[in-house]
């Protein structure tokens, strides 16, 4: 299997990820919640539990926490992980993780859920997708690209590390990684699902969603990283980034649930899936970047259906006189759409997402 293959290469193997130590305490409190460095969900007892895992330090020494919530079910079942904040923009996703988490019942559950909020602490913090390294002059690098990170790299590359070593391994069977769109582009509900993993497509599907692409996998992302170690995992796009959408909260609350009622984490009646709602499931995806810079105007709206050579967007110059004009190389349905009116040289105009059918790219290209 090519997941075993690419989990050894990684240091994530199967066993490296049923291995765990016992939960670690430090003995300190921040903000009145128990520090810990190290989870182990076994040794908890039933009930909900919260934590601020003690992570990596800042340049001055300090250290970052990450907020986890665990609710330890009365029963044995699976470890389903759900996680919001990997880009500290994309905000939907916190607080369907809250509602879920605070709407459990231990003493009813079989297994556990694990609720993470801004792994991604600079970015959080900083409402921005990257992760700011301080060192020599700064940079920005996306914390959802270097997964499972190095236990002696950058600061970004060290956070990933001990959130794979200290709280992810062995606590994780499932997980459900949330997002949005960019700063400055939009999404409707739509998800990445790695449909070569067998339990991937019913989870994904388990989902209310509007659209989900076949995907090959993006290298160090929290969901490739996961999938290479065997574990389904999928990335859930709520919408918009910086605001709270109730319309994708609720959608990403029962999505989630039906993930749980699934695995018979929780006894709940499965609705409201990717099937009920039609989701358009496709398995390319087209991104069209401005070619210079200039005022965008969108012609298209998300979930519309388009035709190939239909034009979907134009640039216009501080005069309003139109410098490049745009239109889709392929028939398929408008996926994402950028909202910034200015645009600078490859920056998103419209995402197109579209069937291939190709044999090579049944389960995505």
């Amino acid at each position: 299997m090519k997941y075993l293959s690419l989990a050894v290469g990684l240091g994530l193997g199967l066993a490296g990820l049923t291995a765990q130590a016992a939960t670690q305490y430090t003995g300190d409190k921040v903000q009145g919640i128990q520090v810990i460095s190290e989870l182990d969900v076994s040794d908890l007892t039933v009930g909900q539990h919260r934590f601020m895992v003690e992570t990596v330090e800042t340049g001055t020494g300090q250290r970052w926490y990450v907020p986890v919530m665990v609710a330890k079910g009365a029963a044995e079942g699976k470890k389903v992980l759900l996680q919001a904040g990997v880009h500290g923009d994309e905000l939907n996703g916190v607080r369907v993780v809250q509602q879920v988490m605070e709407q459990l019942e231990p003493a009813k559950m079989k297994g556990t859920v694990i609720g993470v909020i801004g792994p991604n602490r600079s970015g959080i913090e900083r409402v921005s997708r990257t992760w700011a390294v301080s060192t020599s002059g700064g940079e920005f690098v996306d914390y959802n690209r270097v997964q499972p990170g190095k236990e002696f790299g950058t600061a970004p590359q060290r956070q990933a590390w001990l959130m794979w070593n200290k709280v992810y391994k062995g606590n994780v069977d499932v997980a459900i990684d949330f997002h949005t769109q960019s700063t400055g582009a939009a999404y409707p509900l739509f998800i990445y699902a790695d449909y070569r993993h067998p339990e991937v497509p019913t989870i994904a599907e388990l989902f209310p969603a509007d659209q989900i692409k076949k995907d090959p996998g993006e290298p160090g992302s929290v969901e490739t990283s996961f999938i290479e170690a065997g574990i389904a995992a999928i990335t859930v796009e709520l919408g918009v980034p910086r605001l709270y959408q109730q319309d994708m909260i609720t959608r990403g609350i029962q999505g989630s649930q039906n993930v749980l009622a699934h695995y018979k984490v929780i006894d709940k009646k499965i609705e409201d899936t990717a099937e009920s709602r039609k989701a358009y499931i496709g398995n390319e995806m087209t991104s069209i970047g401005a070619k210079t810079g200039g005022f965008a105007d969108i012609l298209v709206n998300i979930g519309d259906d388009v035709k190939k050579g239909q034009k979907v967007a134009v640039q216009r110059n501080a005069f309003g006189d139109v410098v490049a004009e745009y239109t889709s190389d392929k028939d398929g349905k408008v996926l994402a759409i950028g909202t910034d009116v200015t645009r600078e040289p490859r920056a998103l105009l419209v995402r197109i997402l579209s069937i291939n059918p190709a044999e090579s790219c049944s389960k995505g290209c």
